[in-house]
C-alpha cells in the first residue's frame, strides 16, 4: 500500500494553496494521511480529489479532528498525530505502534527506535531550517519511506 504523508500546511487565504507537486507526487496513492497544521477545510477537500485522507488536529487548527487516529494497514499499526509537546516514542508504545507518523516541527525526520518507525514529513508549505517535503510511506512486507522535495 502507497501513503502520502503530508504536514503543517498551514494554508490560508493569505498563504494560497497546495503546491501542485503534491498533486504530481501523490497521484496513485491509495491513502493520505495529514499530520495536522491544516488551518482550512480546503486542503482536506483537495487531497480528497486524490485519495481518501485521514487527518489530525494541529496545534493551530480549529476544525472538528480527533488529536490522534490509529489506522491498520497490512498487520501494521499507524499512530497519526500532530506531536505538540508529546514523546512520540512513549506514545507509540501506547498504542501500540508500529509506525507514528507526526508533524509539527516543519522539519523532514525518519528514526527507527526499537523497531518502530517515527516519521514526520516535514512542512509542505513552511519549512523550518530545510525544504518543504512530503514523503510517501509504502507498507508490503517491509516498511520504505521515501521523502520528496517541493522545491526541486
Amino acid at each position: 500500500m502507497l501513503i502520502g504523508l503530508i504536514s503543517d500546511t498551514h494554508i490560508t487565504p493569505k498563504r494560497g494553496k497546495l503546491s501542485e507537486k503534491i498533486f504530481e507526487i501523490f497521484d496513485g496513492v491509495d491513502l493520505i494521511l495529514h499530520a495536522g497544521d491544516i488551518t482550512v477545510q480546503d486542503v482536506l477537500d483537495d487531497l480528497n480529489k486524490i485519495a481518501p485522507v485521514i487527518a489530525v488536529l494541529g496545534n493551530n487548527d480549529k476544525l472538528d479532528l480527533k488529536k490522534h487516529e490509529i489506522i491498520e494497514i497490512k498487520e501494521k499499526k499507524i499512530l497519526l498525530v500532530h506531536g505538540d509537546k508529546i514523546d512520540l516514542y512513549e506514545s507509540g508504545l501506547k498504542y501500540e505502534a508500529d509506525i507514528v507518523v507526526s508533524g509539527h516541527t516543519h522539519r523532514p525526520n525518519h528514526e527507527i527506535v526499537n523497531g518502530m518507525h517515527l516519521i514526520n514529513p516535514g512542512s509542505s508549505n513552511r519549512p523550518v531550517n530545510s525544504n518543504a517535503f512530503v514523503a510517501l510511506l509504502k507498507i508490503d512486507d517491509g516498511i520504505d519511506v521515501d521523502f520528496r522535495d517541493l522545491t526541486e
